[in-house]
């Protein structure tokens, strides 16, 4: 579904942050990409959702070339990015903010309407909260919200960039279920993530990245015994 081949991107001329990157995510699945701070986790996800221009290298959707196009561009093919940062109105309602995701074909109110029904019924308790503002949820609904926001796009692909980053560990875990339960929606998910284990255990497949650079790649079987292992490489690195 996605593909990425031979990725260079950075965000000052001359000075790549990504140093070649190759990377496939399967239709369907889960893939997780880790690494310690400053590996280029993040920055991959913006250049493939055209945040980031890339310097070299190809993004392929679906067989399509699709590097550095327009991020609204790649909404409407089905591409959905949720950031580490909220990004959420919060004076505005839950169904306000909700409305926001279907502003590609806000003419159509049919479809809106549709895809607002549906994410009602994925969500209940926004339907159940939808006249109250959206700064007054907690930290895990407000990011319930946001995901529910990408739903009404009717997406096909979710980049996912530290989707419990601040999150208490109970919510965290609710998160990590629901993007388990979006797998089964024969949604593709590519998860950047830098809490290993639930990163791990919720990917078919998995990337680990240190300076702008795939360094290991495996299945979930492969890499889960490996991952105490990694974590300790990067707690040197760090008190280095």
């Amino acid at each position: 579904m996605i593909g990425v081949e031979g990725l260079r991107a950075g965000y000052v001329r001359g000075i790549d942050v990504l140093q070649g990157i190759d990377l496939e995510a399967p239709r369907s699945r889960v893939t997780s990409v880790i690494g310690p701070n400053g590996s280029g986790k993040s920055t991959l996800l913006k250049a493939i959702c055209g945040f980031v221009k890339p310097t070299a290298g190809r993004v392929l959707y679906d067989g399509r070339e699709i590097t550095g196009e327009k991020p609204y561009r790649l909404l409407g093919m089905g591409l959905a990015y949720l950031t580490q940062e909220r990004e959420l109105f919060p004076q505005m309602t839950v169904e306000e903010n909700l409305m926001l995701g279907a502003w590609l074909f806000r003419h159509d109110r049919g479809r809106v309407q549709d895809a607002l029904r549906a994410v009602y019924e994925h969500y209940p308790f926004l339907r159940a909260r939808r006249h109250v503002k959206a700064g007054a949820l907690s930290g895990g609904e407000q990011r319930m919200l946001e995901l529910g926001r990408l739903l009404m796009c009717n997406p096909r692909v979710l980049l996912l960039d530290e989707p419990t980053a601040g999150l208490a560990p109970k919510v965290a875990r609710e998160v990590y279920s629901e993007i388990a339960r979006l797998k089964a929606m024969d949604l593709t998910v590519l998860l950047v993530d830098q809490n290993i284990r639930a990163a791990v255990e919720l990917a078919d497949k998995i990337y680990v990245l240190e300076n702008g650079r795939v360094v290991v790649e495996g299945d979930r079987g492969e890499l889960a015994a490996r991952a105490p292992e990694l974590v300790r490489g990067w707690l040197r690195q760090t008190s280095g």
